[in-house]
C-alpha cells in the first residue's frame, strides 16, 4: 500500500492531522507511523507541525516523544551494554518533561536528593515511557464512542487510528496487544525500589495502581483463596478480584522461595495478564534465576517465560550501593560483651512513659502471636521467638502494623544447623524494612559477619578448598540465601542510618523528625 501513495501525499495528510489533534493524539499517530514506515522521518513530521500552526511546545514535546518512545526495542542482553556506552543524560531534556516519574527524578537530582546516575537514568526512561503509554491508553479509552466511555486501562479493545486502518485494515484479535510491564533486577542498593516508587507516587488515580511488597501480595492471595474456597476455581476468582481493583501492580522484592507460592504463580498471573493487568516489579534476581533449585521447579518455569513476554526485563547492574553511602548511626546494633544489657536498657528507654507488659497480637486468618514485652508502640522479642518458631511473613506484618519499634535479642551467626532460621530472619528484615520499622538488635557479629557461612553454589566451589573442617561443617550452600544475604546485610546497614531513622519518624513518630534532621545536619557539617 505504501508503494501506491506518494511521500508528498502522506506528508500533507499527516501534517493536516497534526494540526487538528492534541499532543497526546499526535504521539499516538507517531507511534503507529514509526512501526509502519522507516522512510517517513521525524524531521518531516516536525516541519509539517510547524507549517500547520503547531506551537513550539508541541514541536518540542513531539520531538521528545519520538526520541524516547518510537525507537526500536532493545533486547535485555544489549540494554546493559548500551547503557555503558552512552552518556545520554536525560537532564538536558528536562524542559519537555512536566509530569511522571522522570519529572520527580529530575526534581530530586536538581535539589540534591538524588545523585545523577546513568543507569538510574536509563531505568527512569523506561518507567516514564510506561507512564506515558498508560496515560495515552487511558485517554484513548475515555474518548466518547457515541454510546459510552470506558475507563479500562488495558488494551483489550483499543481504538485504532485512521492511519492504522488505512495502512493495515481492521486488526484481527491476534493483533490486539497489551502493554508490557517492567521487571527491574540488580544488586542491592542500586535504587530499584526508589525508582519504582517514583512511578507509584506520580501515577494518577485513573491508573488504578497498587504498590505493595511481594510477601504482602502473596499473603493476600492465599487469604483470598480461603475466602473463595467454595467456588469451582478459587484461583480464577482471586485473580479477577485483583484485576478489578488494580490495573497496574507494582511488586517490590519479587522473590520466590515457597513451594506454595511457586505452585500458583503461573495460573494466577496468566489470568491477571489476560485481564490486562500491567506488572512492574523489582527483584535481586534475573527471571531465569527465580526459584532456582526449588521443589518441583519444572511447574514454575512456564511462569518465567510468560513474565518475560509480559514485562520488559531490565538489568540494573551497578557498582554503587547507595545504602552503604548513608551515614552510620550508633546505638542500634549491639555486639559487645554487654550487648544484652545494653539492648534491654535501650528498649526500656524508648518504651517510656509506657509500662511494659505481655500482650497478644492478632494475625490474619484468626491466628494470634504472643508478645512477652510491649510498651506502647515498642516491643521486645528474642531471636528464638521470631525466627526459631512456627512463624512467618504474616506474623511479621502483624507486628509491623502494631509496633513502630522492635528490639530483637540474640541474633546468631548463621550456620548449616539453623538454615530455616536464616530464611525467617531474611523475611523478617524485609518486612520491617518495607514498613519503615526501627530495629534495635543484639547479635553475635556485625551484619556482614552474621552471613559469613552462607554461600551460593558458585562461591562454595571457589572457596571450599581453603576452608578448615570447622568452617566447612558450618557452611550453608544455598543459592536463594546466598543471593538474599546481600540484600539483608545492605538493609541492616541502612536501618542504622540517620536517613532511615528520619524516614521512620516521618511514617510513625513525627515528633522526632525535627531533632533527627538537626542531628543529621550537624553531623554533615562536622564531617565537612
Amino acid at each position: 500500500m505504501l508503494n501506491r501513495l506518494s511521500l508528498h501525499g502522506l506528508n500533507r495528510c499527516l501534517t493536516q492531522r497534526v494540526a487538528a489533534l492534541a499532543v497526546t493524539a499526535v504521539q499516538q499517530q507517531l507511534i503507529e507511523l514509526a512501526g509502519l514506515s522507516t522512510s517517513f522521518t521525524s524531521q518531516q513530521v516536525l516541519s509539517g507541525a510547524n507549517r500547520h500552526g503547531g506551537s513550539l511546545h508541541l514541536v518540542r514535546q513531539t520531538q521528545q516523544f519520538l526520541h524516547t518512545s518510537a525507537r526500536p526495542a532493545q533486547d535485555p542482553q544489549s540494554a546493559g551494554k548500551a547503557a555503558s556506552q552512552t552518556d545520554g543524560s536525560i537532564i538536558q531534556d528536562s524542559d519537555c518533561i512536566t509530569e511522571g516519574p522522570m519529572r520527580a527524578y529530575l526534581d530530586g537530582c536538581n535539589s540534591g536528593l538524588f545523585r545523577p546516575d546513568p543507569l538510574q537514568e536509563k531505568t527512569i526512561k523506561l518507567l516514564q515511557a510506561l507512564y506515558d503509554q498508560l496515560k495515552q491508553v487511558h485517554l484513548e479509552h475515555k474518548r466518547p464512542s457515541g454510546l459510552t466511555t470506558t475507563d479500562h486501562i488495558g488494551l483489550d479493545k483499543p481504538r485504532h487510528s485512521w492511519f492504522t486502518r488505512l495502512m493495515t485494515g481492521s486488526p484481527t484479535k491476534a493483533q490486539e496487544t497489551k502493554l508490557q510491564g517492567l521487571y527491574m533486577y540488580g544488586g542491592v542498593g542500586v535504587g530499584k525500589t526508589m525508582l519504582m516508587d517514583l512511578l507509584a507516587h506520580s501515577a494518577p488515580s485513573s491508573f488504578q495502581l497498587k504498590r505493595t511488597h511481594f510477601h504482602d501480595f502473596m499473603l493476600d492471595v492465599h487469604s483470598s483463596l480461603k475466602k473463595y474456597h467454595s467456588h469451582q476455581d478459587p484461583l480464577v476468582q482471586v485473580a479477577d478480584s485483583v484485576a478489578r481493583e488494580s490495573k497496574v501492580l507494582c511488586l517490590d522484592e519479587f522473590f520466590v522461595n515457597d513451594v506454595a507460592d511457586a505452585a500458583i504463580l503461573n495460573r494466577l498471573f496468566s489470568r491477571l495478564w489476560e485481564n490486562g493487568l500491567v506488572l512492574v516489579s523489582t527483584s535481586n534476581r534475573a527471571p531465569d534465576a527465580l526459584y532456582e533449585n526449588g521443589l518441583q521447579r519444572n511447574l514454575f518455569l512456564p511462569f518465567i517465560e510468560k513474565m518475560k513476554k509480559a514485562c520488559k526485563v531490565h538489568d540494573m547492574a551497578s557498582v554503587t550501593d547507595y545504602r552503604r553511602l548513608a551515614h552510620h548511626h550508633r546505638g542500634l546494633f549491639f555486639t559487645d560483651d554487654r550487648r544484652e544489657e545494653e539492648l534491654q536498657a535501650r528498649f526500656q528507654e524508648v518504651a517510656q512513659p509506657h509500662s511494659t507488659r505481655p500482650i497478644r497480637v492478632d494475625v490474619i486468618m484468626g491466628r494470634t502471636l504472643d508478645v512477652a514485652q510491649a510498651g506502647g508502640p515498642v516491643c521486645f522479642f528474642t531471636f528464638d521467638k521470631l525466627c526459631n518458631a512456627n512463624v512467618g511473613a504474616a506474623d511479621y506484618i502483624a507486628l509491623a502494623n502494631k509496633f513502630h519499634t522492635i528490639a530483637l535479642s540474640g541474633v546468631p551467626v548463621f550456620t548449616a544447623d539453623i538454615r530455616s532460621q536464616a530464611y525467617r530472619f531474611v523475611t523478617l528484615i524485609d518486612v520491617l524494612y518495607e514498613h519503615r520499622i526501627r530495629v534495635f538488635c543484639s547479635a553475635d557479629g556485625e551484619p556482614m559477619d552474621l552471613f559469613v557461612n552462607i554461600m551460593t553454589l558458585q562461591e562454595a566451589r571457589t572457596q571450599r578448598s581453603n576452608m578448615s573442617k570447622a568452617q566447612e561443617d558450618a557452611l550453608v550452600v544455598d543459592d536463594n540465601l546466598g543471593f538474599s544475604k546481600d540484600r539483608t546485610i545492605s538493609r541492616l546497614l541502612e536501618m542504622q542510618s540517620r536517613e532511615y531513622l528520619i524516614s521512620h519518624a516521618e511514617h510513625h513518630a513525627p515528633e522526632l523528625v525535627m531533632a533527627l534532621k538537626e542531628a543529621n545536619k550537624n553531623s554533615s557539617a562536622a564531617q565537612a
